[in-house]
């Protein structure tokens, strides 16, 4: 009864015998806490319940709930923590930059990554600055070419580059300035911190390597230094002095600044408005008082998260609005049977902060929330036994989760790691890379709607997974998910290009025994669906339409290839650690060691089932389906239902017929080629070295093998003369080769290009040379002027060949190009042993150009089998 007593103040009348704890001006996060664990410890074992007041509190140290805290609610209504101080004792710097002494305010060490005005993320003082017009692609200083030279003699990929004159800056403190930027292939970002930079060379260097080489073309852009706050919005930290300079952001509504007389600067506020949301909520409040109070409203983010709850269990945190952290606003580890419901989640996370993170434990739900602007992931859950299969049983469902990766670039919204995991019934969007990431096993992707990713990056797709540990990602379904507008973005010699090489369905790298069914995949850069050496897959009665290359791919190894032999051992590990395990034998393909997983044509990928699927375009030239390195004797392709329009079902398979009648467009026999001599009309494609040579040489044409250190002249790459392109014209080229090595690997193509127009090639053919004459042929045909491929500055090809040897000779005699007779490319596909069974006919949407790929009863797909998908059922439930 004395313990009821002293409580009653802070406890609301109530029928309930549970015990509730409101914070307020008086009673702060931390009491009100220590009151619900000295009643625990008083013998009170009723659910408990922390209620936050309307408007925003600070919360600048996190809530740490253990073991002794299960049965905890944590609510509020319109109620907003925010995780950093408010920045008062503003002085005018100079021009329309302010400061302010913020030493005190931090902790020792702390540096801020983050700077809050009214609720908003400023932008930490860069060059080249933010462009507000062309937020993703604009505002970038980009790594300039080497001269045809090539990179200066022992040039450091991966902690040097150089800078375009324009580019040259001058710091006083260069040790305290960062680069960030997309590196080598741009798949991400790194933020690096600069060691120097010479003007006189300009050349940079960095403190450390970046885990990626630094490549000509990649973007980048400085920050953290005084000297680059020159624009509205920024700000910067000097941690020499503990002063914070920041230039307000313009406001045409209103003329708010931080300068007031102390005495007002000082005065409380926690009323603040809540961040800006497009969820319907009660936690939201508004956002447009910031006229009305005349001053911004600045803060520094530095708790590392409102809520750690590390062993709990029953722990629900309920209609909460969180911003402002410097790490995750929630974490879970180890904990049970919790619940995150109705919460807004925005702005928070610096470059490893996400909404919420999960590990370990069981039966942790993020439910009906909505997590945006996030630094990092908006989600991430991991836990589980990949050797008993048994798992967590953590989810993320109903959640709109957006805008996420604001600074870390691989972030994705939802990523799932281990064993048993789900993400179900959310509304994904707007992220620099993946909508879903995984890696385990039982792993679940379902009912969502996924669109507008992969914007700042490149080779990534809608939901993503790998499996060079060949277990990986079996088990797992990706099921009636709606996908579409899935961009990409490319760093090249002209600068950014997007749309890009990226895709919507991605079981990458050997990733295996995926139910990939009742999909809506459309829009996308280059292909809905691309299985790079994917196994032992159900890809049934999906819509793949729209793909900017082609419709889907399976995309093998071979055991010549990089990917095998650096992965081999890995996958034999992986497949080890688990083999005779009871809960894997039912694990669909477990059966085959990957030690046996080159099959007897040479190829890898097998056991896929590509089956009752939509395959439509509308655009000419683009492909039905790429294949390579994979065959009908080990997969399944067929029972499909295949669509361009008005244009012809294009498949880049070209068998060719006989020869036309009449003479040879080219032949080369070399007799009279002068020995050491590059004959007339040949030339390098890629040249590794100076001292590799295409010379005449008895009779023949010697190239020297050899491979580069440089990344845009890796191996040894030759063309022949120039010929007159016919458009839609098939081609066959046959000569001898040999090689001074036992064994050769090459290609053959045709390609065309012109300088600062485009490239173009066929798919190689490829060949091993040995060290006796064999006689080789390689067939293509050119684009036809209706098809997406061909280009008006196509006017003439040639024979490209291409050396995969570091060492030795190759030689080449007797070469013979004719033109061809071309066959139909459906049927040199159905040649080939794909889709024998399958159709060429409308589908029949109900409205594709309106986004509506729902079929009509007398679709012809429904011959096929193919089912309904439950559309009405994607998205968030209410």
């Amino acid at each position: 009864m004395l313990r009821r007593f002293l409580l009653s103040a802070l406890v609301l009348p109530s029928l309930s015998p549970a015990l509730e704890v409101r914070v307020s001006d008086t009673l702060k996060p931390a009491q009100a806490l220590e009151q619900i664990r000295a009643a625990r410890q008083a013998g009170d074992a009723s659910p408990a319940t922390i209620v936050f007041p309307e408007g925003t509190t600070e919360l600048l140290t996190p809530l740490t709930l253990g073991t002794q805290d299960s049965n905890l609610t944590i609510t509020g209504t319109q109620s907003t923590l925010i995780g950093g101080p408010k920045v008062t004792d503003w002085e005018k710097h100079t021009g329309e930059i302010v400061k302010a002494d913020v030493s005190k305010l931090l902790p020792k060490g702390f540096l801020p990554k983050q700077l809050l005005c009214d609720g908003e993320r400023q932008i930490l003082a860069r060059y080249p600055n933010f462009d507000a017009k062309a937020p993703l692609y604009g505002g970038w200083a980009f790594v300039p070419a080497f001269p045809p030279a090539g990179a200066p003699e022992g040039h450091l990929w991966k902690r040097t580059l150089f800078v375009k004159p324009e580019d040259v800056r001058t710091w006083a403190h260069p040790e305290d300035v960062e680069l960030d930027i997309f590196a080598q292939y741009g798949w991400w970002n790194f933020i690096e911190p600069v060691a120097s930079l010479d003007p006189a060379t300009r050349l940079l260097t960095l403190k450390k390597d970046c885990a990626y080489d630094l490549h000509p073309h990649n973007r980048y852009h400085f920050q953290n230094a005084l000297e680059e706050l020159d624009a509205p919005g920024e700000w910067f930290y000097d941690k020499h002095s503990g002063v914070l300079y920041f230039w307000p952001p313009v406001d045409s509504a209103s003329q708010s600044s931080p300068l007031a007389p102390r005495e007002e600067q000082s005065a409380p506020s926690d009323k603040e408005a809540a961040p800006n949301s497009d969820t319907t909520s009660a936690n939201n409040a508004s956002s447009s008082s910031r006229g009305a109070r005349g001053l911004l409203s600045i803060r520094l983010p530095l708790t590392d998260a409102f809520f750690k709850i590390k062993g709990a269990k029953n722990i629900t945190i309920r209609g909460l609005t969180l911003t402002g952290c410097h790490g995750s606003a929630i974490t879970f580890e180890r904990a049970e049977d919790c619940l995150v419901e109705k919460c807004v989640i925005t702005k928070v996370g610096a470059f490893h902060g996400s909404g919420v993170g999960v590990s370990e434990g069981k039966h942790v739900r993020v439910s009906h929330c909505e997590i945006s602007f996030t630094g990092s992931n908006g989600v991430s859950l991991s836990g589980g036994d990949r050797k008993t299969l048994t798992g967590p049983g953590h989810a993320v469902e109903d959640c709109h989760i957006h805008h996420m990766g604001v600074f870390n670039k691989n972030a994705c919204g939802v990523s799932l790691y281990g064993v048993d995991h789900a993400v179900r019934h959310c509304h994904i969007h707007d992220g620099p890379r993946m909508g879903v990431q995984m890696s385990g096993n039982n792993l679940f992707v379902e009912y969502n709607h996924l669109h507008h990713l992969c914007l700042e990056t490149q080779d990534g797709g809608a939901v993503y997974t790998g499996g060079r540990d060949w277990i990986s990602s079996r088990g797992s379904k990706w099921r009636y998910n709606l996908i579409h507008d899935v961009i990409g973005c490319g760093q090249e010699a002209g600068g950014l290009k997007h749309p890009w090489f990226t895709f919507g369905l991605y079981p990458d790298d050997n990733s295996g025994g995926i139910d990939i069914i009742g999909n809506i995949v459309f829009r996308v850069a280059h292909t809905p669906i691309h299985m790079h050496n994917s196994r032992d897959c159900i890809v049934e009665n999906n819509v793949f339409a729209l793909g900017g290359k082609f419709q889907f791919d399976l995309h093998g190894w071979t055991k010549e290839q990089r990917f095998y032999t650096s992965h081999i051992d890995t996958m034999i590990q992986g497949y080890e650690s688990v083999a005779g395990q009871l809960a894997w034998t039912s694990m669909r393909g477990m059966e085959l060691h990957p030690k046996d997983a080159i099959r007897d044509d040479g190829t890898m990928m097998s056991g896929n089932r590509f089956q009752r699927n939509i395959l439509f375009s509308d655009t000419p030239g683009v492909k039905y389906g790429d294949i390579r390195h994979a065959t009908a004797k080990w997969n399944t392709i067929d029972h499909n239902l295949a669509w361009n329009g008005s244009h012809p079902v294009v498949t880049g398979i070209n068998k060719v017929g006989p020869d036309k009648p009449g003479e040879p467009l080219l032949t080369e026999n070399f007799n009279t080629a002068e020995l050491g001599k590059m004959p007339k009309g040949w030339g390098f494609n890629h040249r590794p070295n100076k001292n590799v040579q295409l010379v005449g040489a008895d009779g023949a044409l010697r190239a020297d093998c050899a491979l580069g250190s440089e990344p845009g002249n890796p191996k040894t790459v030759f063309h022949g003369p120039d010929v007159p392109i016919t458009p839609g014209a098939a081609y066959r080229v046959k000569l001898r080769i040999k090689s001074t090595e036992p064994t050769a690997k090459m290609s053959l193509a045709f390609a065309s290009f012109k300088n600062g127009e485009g490239y173009w090639q066929t798919q190689g053919t490829s060949i091993t040379a040995t060290p006796e004459w064999i006689e080789v042929e390689a067939t293509g045909r050119m684009p036809r002027e209706n098809e997406a491929t061909w280009k008006p500055w196509m006017k003439h090809f040639w024979l490209r060949i291409d050396c995969h040897e570091p060492k030795g000779q190759i030689f080449i005699d007797d070469l013979r190009l004719t033109e061809c007779e071309p066959l139909d490319e459906w049927t040199s596909w159905q040649a080939e042993g794909w889709d024998k069974h399958s159709l060429i006919a409308d589908p029949k949407f109900v409205d594709w150009k309106k986004d509506d790929f729902r079929l009509q009863p007398d679709s012809p797909a429904f011959k096929l089998g193919f089912e309904a998908i439950p559309v009405e059922k994607i998205g968030i439930r209410k």
